[in-house]
């Protein structure tokens, strides 16, 4: 398995849609694997193909998962499968290869975030609960339904595959709040790794890193 890099706004494939599937093979065995270890590294409750560079209609999502931070020096128990300084616990990941709702019903208001919006909440609403088709890894057609956090969660990754943010989803003044927010956060971000790099050429202390939230990103 292997880390992906995580696009962020406002990189353009994120505003991209997604095409469907026609053949699922092999292939994304690998790339789901590889989607997985992205996501609970973040750490996230979901991520989609567009997150990650790929307009392919392909998402994961596991939103019952925990991470147990080792103390320091601590070892994990033999078996447990480690993700940075962290043990992850009660996995149930989901692989959905173009899904589609076919049923929908209630509505729903959370407080989102996003692995693509870093440090940037906003209360979104959403169907509560809901049906969808999609494919498995084996290429076999399933169902699935879902409420509470899943579906709000699979809804979110199914707007990325659409070209769409959670932060699209605001009203005309939050949206636009949002997005000169986040390009101002984006320039002071690019402009700390170029300090960083700056320092390392030079044998210097780098400086002093933003803080980053600790929350799982959807």
């Amino acid at each position: 398995m292997a880390k992906l890099k995580i696009y962020t706004f406002p990189d353009l494939v994120l505003a991209q849609k997604a095409l469907p599937i026609e053949h699922v093979d092999r292939s994304f065995y690998r790339l789901a694997d590889d989607m997985l270890e992205t996501m609970y590294d973040a750490p996230g409750i979901g991520l989609a193909a567009n997150q990650v560079g790929l307009l392919q209609r392909i998402i994961v999502v596991d939103t019952d998962f925990e991470m147990e931070e080792l103390p320091e020096g601590g070892k994990a128990p033999a078996g447990a499968e480690v993700i940075g300084n962290a043990i992850l616990k009660g996995k149930n990941p989901r692989v959905l290869i173009n899904p589609e709702i076919i049923y929908q019903e209630g509505t729903i208001s959370f407080e989102e975030g996003c692995l693509s919006v870093p440090e940037f909440t906003a209360e979104v609403r959403r169907a509560e609960k809901i049906k969808l088709q999609y494919k498995n890894l084996d290429g076999v057609s399933q169902t699935l339904a879902a409420d509470g956090l899943l579906a709000i969660c699979i809804q979110h990754e199914m707007d990325h595959l659409d070209g769409k943010l959670f932060i699209d989803r605001l009203s005309p003044v939050k949206k636009d709040f949002a997005k000169k927010k986040l390009k101002r956060e984006r320039l002071d971000r690019e402009e700390y790794e170029r300090l960083q790099m700056e320092a390392l050429a030079r044998g210097v202390p780098p400086p002093s890193s933003p803080q980053k939230s600790k929350k799982k990103g959807i």
